[in-house]
């Protein structure tokens, strides 16, 4: 049953600078303000959050009850960002802005033709996937010229949807990938609809699993942009879960593709090892003398011989001088109870 407001909370919420109009049976907010509450939603989507947001611009959540509060969030995922009515903060009618024509889009080169109408461009559609929703649509937009209000919130709406259930879209493989990667030592079977990875790739990629998705496969000559969201998404959440699984079998594949399949990994390898030591040298200030000692044996025994790093270097990187190591390591007192 809708909430039907007393004259005392009419009067209370006429009061408020975010509402613009309130009835027995009707609430309606500013334009302005119900953009900052989809601006809330997009960083997180759910009702207890939108409800700690009106709660913080002095609304009681209570006298709004919780249907009208549901209702708010509800609007957001199906409508996307606000738009329309002429409210006492703007004052200008949202609903008489005019879009862009299809012709104008395509020539922005975020949208392509598709079938009678027009569709967002692959290459945008990937540069979202790698970027949202840290990253708004509506911030990318914006990035290349665009006014959201004039693309359409319901184009924005359909591709939000799309990025956030990739398993739902019908976006096939490409002829030139299916060709592409028929025969690839790692692809298990790839056509218009289906892309299956085998198990190898899996094991060989599970310590990679920190990196975005692309990256990993383009250690093993995969173009993630050849592939269609649905695709990659399934992917990750499959290496995601991967428990080592496999029959340990060695791919089979000429030299030349192996060794620059070697190559890449050393070099991933390296950026990966990087940055654990960046994480390191960051934390040493904080660390105990106790703890200091710790990493010092634990740099000390590593098979340094199997990781390629000396002693020297792994130093150099953390940000601990040699004198200050072997010091360390001298102090029997140090690091003991």
């Amino acid at each position: 049953m809708a909430k039907r407001f007393t004259n005392e909370e009419i009067e209370l919420l006429s009061n408020s600078p975010y509402v613009k109009d309130v009835r027995q049976d009707r609430l309606t907010l500013t334009y302005e303000f119900r953009c900052i509450l989809y601006d809330e939603w997009i960083k997180q989507p759910s009702t207890p959050h939108i409800r700690s947001v009106l709660k913080s611009y002095g609304f009681d959540c209570s006298m709004l009850g919780r249907e009208y509060i549901r209702s708010v969030t509800k609007n957001f995922k199906h409508r996307g960002r606000p738009s329309g009515g002429k409210n006492k903060t703007f004052g200008q009618n949202a609903s008489s802005i005019e879009l862009y024509d299809n012709s104008f889009l395509i020539d922005s080169g975020i949208f392509v033709k598709a079938g009678k109408g027009i569709n967002f461009s692959p290459e945008f559609i990937n540069k979202a996937y790698k970027e949202y929703p840290s990253v708004s649509i509506e911030s990318l937009l914006e990035s290349y010229g665009l006014d959201p209000e004039k693309v359409g919130y319901h184009r924005i709406y359909e591709l939000k949807r799309k990025l956030e259930n990739g398993e739902k879209t019908k976006e096939k493989i490409s002829a030139d990938a299916v060709e592409k990667y028929t025969g690839h030592p790692y692809v298990q079977r790839c056509t218009s609809n289906h892309f299956t990875l085998k198990n190898q790739f899996y094991d060989e990629s599970l310590i990679f699993i920190s990196y975005p998705i692309d990256e990993i496969l383009g250690i093993f000559e995969i173009d993630g942009s050849d592939l269609p969201i649905r695709v990659r998404n399934k992917i990750q959440k499959q290496l995601i879960s991967w428990n080592g699984d496999s029959d340990n079998m060695v791919v089979e594949c000429d030299q030349k593709f192996r060794c620059r399949i070697h190559y890449n990994r050393m070099r991933a390898l390296e950026k990966l090892s990087m940055m654990h030591f960046d994480s390191i040298r960051k934390i040493i200030p904080s660390l105990t003398p106790e703890q200091k000692k710790a990493l010092c044996i634990w740099i000390r025994d590593l098979p340094h011989d199997r990781y390629d790093y000396s002693i020297r270097s792994i130093l150099k990187r953390v940000g601990i001088s040699k004198s200050s190591y072997y010091s360390i390591l001298s102090n029997d007192n140090l690091g003991l109870v």
